[in-house]
């Protein structure tokens, strides 16, 4: 089936636990970086590995939340990528002092342009549609959240502090988390207080953090109130067991999908339009229209889908899209290895444009999308790599 035109890119990160590929493997070339950055040479260094051991000693529930030694990148705008991560200063995780620090990197020749800090907390849980602690996120116009030490801090493209906003309360029965919705124009900001097991969904004006609305979070007998939600514009979206709901103010609820996809639970989706979601789960990945539901799907063959093969032999990982374009991520006859590809393709006639493999370090590996869906940064644990997708 094909796609309308306005549906915007998607990268799909694909797994497999075994080394299996489809009956018609893939003939396209592995697509090659058009610039490659040696990360350590700019100041970043990997997170110290703490033996299992050490970890172990005095393992809790809120030591394993609190883990944050990953590193992320994003966008800002289509020649301006940010590489940023936790460093922590101290091996108690409880009392150790964190900073986020950001590098700030041209997407046109690699050159480092700055450095950032802001000082951290623990983050409460690893959830990032939970807690934003320690996160940067991207808006509009290359404007950009910093979410550090219970404040949510406005910065345009040039790191002019803009406004800032503190989060009450901030305790540590307080969950706060930040999405970016409408391309960027809100913000959506949802707080949960564990205290009293109350949640609520706001929406803000990404340029003067001013809430446009405001609602509690939804609950019945099929969908917790601390159930994560994905935010559109005008509504929030979530895994129940009857498939994905809608969820407008006014708690106007409506299942829009009930596709095996849509009712695994251990999935994930994104809002990619005003009208459809990406949605990947461990038998594939599609896209859900609102109104008609799932209007395209790509799942693993009849071949792996039976009770012999392990059900986790495929994994899929979170979709990552641009605000504007016509490509999308998908597998779709290339072998899937345990390490993880991506695939790009192009809406119009499904036309398959590249395959990129990362080969990672230290178990770790990030991808983003520029805002005009030119151009794809991948983090394979050490480098960062620029691909040209024009």
């Amino acid at each position: 089936m094909r796609l309308p035109a306005e549906l915007s890119i998607f990268v799909v990160l694909a797994l497999c636990s075994a080394s299996v590929g489809q009956k018609t493997a893939s003939t396209v070339l592995p697509l090659s970086p058009s610039i490659a950055i040696d990360l350590k040479k700019v100041g970043w260094k990997p997170a110290l590995d703490e033996s299992n051991r050490s970890f172990f000693k005095d393992f809790s529930t809120a030591k394993l939340e609190a883990l944050d030694d990953r590193t992320k990148i994003l966008f800002l705008t289509k020649d301006l990528v940010v590489v940023y991560h936790t460093k922590q200063e101290g091996k108690n995780w409880r009392t150790a002092t964190r900073q986020l620090e950001a590098f700030f990197i041209s997407a046109k020749d690699g050159s480092l342009l700055r450095t950032e800090h802001w000082p951290t907390v623990v983050r409460r849980s690893e959830d990032e549609l939970r807690d934003s602690e320690a996160r940067l996120i991207p808006l509009q116009d290359g404007r950009f959240l910093v979410m550090a030490h219970g404040m949510m801090m406005l910065y345009a493209f040039n790191l002019d502090l803009v406004k800032q906003l503190e989060l009450k309360p901030f305790k540590a029965t307080d969950l706060w988390a930040v999405q970016t919705v409408a391309g960027g124009k809100q913000i959506f900001l949802r707080h949960e207080s564990q205290a009293d097991l109350q949640v609520t969904y706001s929406w803000l004006a990404s340029d003067t953090l001013r809430v446009l609305q405001e609602m509690p979070g939804y609950q019945d007998e099929d969908f917790d109130i601390q159930r994560n939600v994905t935010a559109g514009e005008d509504a929030v979206f979530g895994f129940s067991r009857s498939g994905i709901q809608m969820i407008a103010p006014g708690f106007l609820v409506k299942t829009i999908c009930n596709h095996r996809l849509c009712n695994e639970d251990i999935g994930t989706f994104q809002v990619i339009s005003s009208r459809y979601l990406a949605v990947s789960g461990k038998k594939g990945i599609g896209v859900v229209d609102i109104e008609r539901g799932l209007a395209w799907s790509k799942t693993i063959g009849p071949e792996y889908d039976s009770p012999k093969y392990d059900p986790y032999m495929f994994q899929f990982g979170e979709t990552v899209s641009d605000l504007s374009g016509t490509r999308k991520g998908i597998f779709d006859g290339v072998k899937i290895k345990n390490s993880p590809t991506v695939l790009v393709y192009d809406v119009v006639g499904l036309v398959r444009r590249s395959v990129i493999s990362i080969k990672e370090e230290y178990g770790q590996w990030d991808v983003a999308l520029s805002p005009d869906g030119a151009k794809l940064a991948v983090f394979d644990g050490v480098r960062l790599k620029i691909y040209a997708l024009d």
